[in-house]
């Protein structure tokens, strides 16, 4: 026997609405002549808004929108059915404009403003800059800047003006420091082309025909100054500017011993010349950065070149790089490159009790398709190596063991000699693909105390994996809840699945064959024992239907949506239920009465007429009731 319920949104709203209103926003406040203010009910729509007095101030019948008319106190009235809320409003009048004073002020001084309409009081909106006596109109000038003065009378209603502090600032000066003779650079004053250029000694740097220019005269340092002058006086800036008759590669610094595998860096006092290796199969160093790699054990020259004035400058040093002690590697990116951190762990593995813990651990910026990782000086043990990049969330870069796998107990173990050197351990970056589709699997896993038993206790925040069986790629991955439960949905079907726990210090058996179709697009059964004293999780493997045992319950997937949305079921019996969607107002967008037939089960919803915004989604069967806000997005 089926059993109907039909679900009426926000009937009992309504009803309510009838015999109270919701107070008017705002309830009171003032607004001045001539200006508006905007009144809403939102909660009740739909009634009539009236004026006591129209001379002080009128309102839109049907738009709440209040305008000032003359000074006053006027009451408004919101109407709906036979009830009705009010609020009380003032309307005042804006003073004359403000009058008097002078700009701009200098930094000390003071200047006196006036208004016609008295009883108001004066204000700054930056009193870092100038201050204004409320009741006098006394402004004073305190830093540089701009200040905006305020009258305000009772009410609100106030008038405005701008004054400007002169805080006589010649700025600062940029630009190159250093002029070959005979040649020319350009300097830029932060305050413009206002001021005036002066050369300390012009017989070593003379000031040129346009603005900012410097020509190099002879060898020397001198002083160049930039002067402005103002209605508070005058002020310079000055710049250091050394006139050199050839090119100085200053003096070279940095660390110049570095592992094979490492890196380190090369500096010298003097910037803008490039580096170079003399020895690339030792070690490389970046042309323009200094940044050494040492390649295998030995010494490198490296040379640093500085050009200038039709000359050249070159200084030397040398690199020894040291054998490499540790491990190393790539992480590669071979569906694309990738821009972003990269954190990557090296895990300690005990053989013997199947016991992982992290020894070390790094970060590196990939900008590309690939990023190296190197851990050094590291003890004579067995070790795992794994990354991730910054987020994984549904889809994209997967945490990955070395070689390629992401669940521990299948990935390479790097048996790995103190003093030695283990190269190219490389983590192939494994991806996930976007899941779209009808398609539910779930689950839960208990910890059976090596029993065997289904009914052990829930395994909390247990990472759980689902695998595409054919490609072996991760389609998506979830936690378990607080029983133990975990969900997988918008599955693709006609594909195979493999589901399972990934935990440290667990060997996982995958519930393995899962085979979702068209027909049969749901499997709610994927539970797991986990083996506490043999430290394995399996599969009890049982019917694709599900039991007695099963808990009916509704979902709603994607959120938020775009052009569909699906409703999934799980049901003990099959219901008729009723499925209503409405937008934040309470207006039905959709309503429709759907059979919940026993097991697993799924409505997909169009939603390519819905405009973008909010909603509401409501079901409701005899013995489920599901509410839940729904956000679209085209």
């Amino acid at each position: 026997m089926k059993k109907i319920f039909t679900l009426s949104i926000l009937s009992i709203l309504f009803s309510v609405a009838s015999y109270a209103l919701t107070p008017i926003t705002p309830s009171t406040g003032s607004l001045c002549v001539g200006t508006t203010m905007a009144l809403t009910d939102s909660l009740s729509p739909g009634g009539t808004w009236t004026s006591s007095n129209t001379a002080i101030a009128t309102i839109g019948v049907s738009s709440g929108i209040m305008t000032g008319v003359s000074a006053g106190v006027v009451t408004i009235t919101y109407t709906l059915s036979s009830s009705f809320v009010t609020g009380t409003y003032t309307v005042g009048v804006a003073p004359a404009p403000i009058v008097g004073g002078t700009t701009p002020i200098c930094i000390g001084a003071f200047t006196t403003l006036t208004d016609a309409t008295a009883g108001g009081s004066w204000s700054s909106s930056n009193p870092y800059v100038a201050t204004v006596g409320a009741g006098t109109g006394i402004v004073s000038g305190l830093h540089g800047g701009v200040a905006t003065i305020n009258y305000t009378l009772p009410g609100a209603c106030s008038v405005s003006k701008v004054v400007t502090v002169d805080a006589a600032s010649a700025g600062v000066i940029t630009g190159p420091s250093t002029v070959c003779v005979g040649s020319i650079i350009v300097l830029v004053d932060s305050m413009g082309l206002s001021g005036t250029w002066s050369s300390g000694s012009s017989s070593i740097a003379a000031i040129g025909s346009i603005p900012g220019m410097v020509v190099g005269v002879a060898t020397g340092t001198t002083t160049i100054s930039y002067t402005t002058t103002g209605p508070c006086g005058s002020s310079v800036a000055t710049f250091t500017v050394t006139v050199v008759s050839g090119p100085s590669t200053g003096t070279l610094y940095g660390t110049t011993t570095v592992m094979a595998g490492a890196t380190t860096n090369l500096y010298s006092t003097v910037t803008g010349g490039t580096w170079n290796s003399g020895a690339t199969s030792i070690a490389t160093i970046g042309t323009g950065s200094g940044l050494v790699t040492g390649v295998t054990a030995g010494t490198a020259p490296i040379t640093y070149t500085v050009t200038g004035c039709g000359l050249t400058a070159s200084a030397y040093t040398t690199v020894t790089v040291t054998p490499f002690d540790g491990i190393s590697g790539q992480v590669l990116f071979g569906s694309g490159a990738y821009y972003g951190n990269v954190k990557v762990w090296l895990i300690k593995y005990d053989v013997a009790t199947h016991s992982l813990s992290g020894y070390d651990s790094m970060v590196v910026m990939c900008s590309g398709t690939s990023v190296n990782y190197l851990f050094s000086g590291i003890p004579t043990d067995s070790f795992r190596v794994k990354a991730a990049v910054d987020s994984f969330v549904g889809t994209g870069y997967i945490p990955t063991y070395h070689n390629n796998f992401f669940y521990w107990h299948d990935a390479n173990v790097i048996y790995h000699t103190s003093g030695t050197a283990d190269i190219n351990k490389d983590i192939n970056m494994a991806t996930g693909t976007s899941s779209t589709g009808p398609g539910f699997i779930a689950g839960d896993v208990y910890t059976g105390a090596n029993k065997h038993t289904t009914g052990g206790i829930p395994a909390v925040g247990l990472h759980v994996c689902i695998v595409n069986s054919a490609t072996g790629q991760l389609v998506q991955q979830t936690w378990t809840d607080a029983t133990g439960h975990f969900t997988f949905s918008g599955l693709p079907v006609g594909v195979t699945y493999n589901v399972f726990p990934d935990s440290l210090n667990f060997i996982t058996s995958a519930y393995t064959g899962i085979n979702l179709t068209t027909a049969s697009p749901s499997m709610s059964v994927a539970s797991f024992t986990m083996h506490t004293i043999s430290k394995t999780i399996t599969p009890h493997t049982q019917s694709v239907k599900p039991t007695q045992s099963v808990v009916s319950s509704v979902a709603t997937f994607p959120n938020p949506a775009n052009d569909k949305l699906y409703v999934q079921w799980v049901e003990k019996t099959t219901e008729s239920a009723s499925v209503v969607i409405t937008d934040i107002s309470g207006r039905e967008i959709y309503n429709n009465k759907v059979d919940f037939n026993e097991g697993a089960g799924l409505l997909s919803i169009d939603l390519s007429s819905f405009a973008s915004g909010f909603y509401v989604i409501t079901v409701k069967t005899e013995t489920l009731s599901y509410n839940n806000k729904l956000q679209v997005t085209h």
